[in-house]
């Protein structure tokens, strides 16, 4: 089993490169939000992490739906670019051929799940908040990954992936990203 450990930034709009380090506290990749312009940078701010009574006007919850997330991932001199396509769907891009793709389900009674097709594996990562446990399975249901988070530095952001075989754990770090960081804001 291997694990890495990786800090969300504190701001959701944030463009911070995500570092993704080994047990040894070496950098083995890393993660970053992308946005089309300053423009679509502020709006993105404004509406994700704004002052508190902007949430109350309405307007500012439609405009941010048209928002769209896109992270660039790179670990093991590889570059894989994760475009959001849809409301609920990325591709992910390597060379400027697809790779993958993750297919949210959203977030239904405290619990989210979603598709990572990456090659020919598809994988599922599913969430239940009840218990804090973050899960990615294969296509046999069976657990290859789990995610932690550190309570005791969590305002830190301080999360980990325990990957229990040979995974690209940076798209799956990317994947807990999208769903546990993103999608409560683009399902409005």
């Amino acid at each position: 089993m291997q694990e890495y450990i990786f800090y969300l930034p504190y701001f959701k709009s944030a463009g911070k490169t995500v570092a993704v380090t080994n047990e040894n506290g070496e950098n083995v990749g890393q993660l970053k939000r992308m946005h089309k312009n300053m423009w679509t940078k502020s709006i993105d701010f404004l509406t994700r992490d704004g002052l508190p009574v902007l949430d109350s006007i309405s307007w500012l919850s439609i405009f941010s739906c048209g928002l769209k997330v896109h992270l660039q991932v790179q670990w093991e001199g590889r570059t894989v670019l994760i475009h959001q396509v849809k409301k609920r769907e990325w591709v992910l891009k390597e060379n400027g051929k697809t790779v993958g793709h993750l297919t949210s389900k959203g977030v239904i009674k405290n619990e989210g799940e979603q598709e990572i097709r990456w090659g020919n594996n598809v994988y599922m990562l599913s969430s239940h908040e009840a218990v804090e446990e973050v899960c990615i399975f294969n296509q046999k249901r069976e657990k290859v990954a789990e995610f932690k988070s550190d309570l005791f530095h969590f305002k830190e952001g301080k999360h980990s992936i325990r990957v229990l075989e040979e995974l690209p754990a940076p798209i799956f770090i990317a994947s807990y990203y999208i769903t546990n960081f993103i999608m409560q804001y683009i399902d409005i």
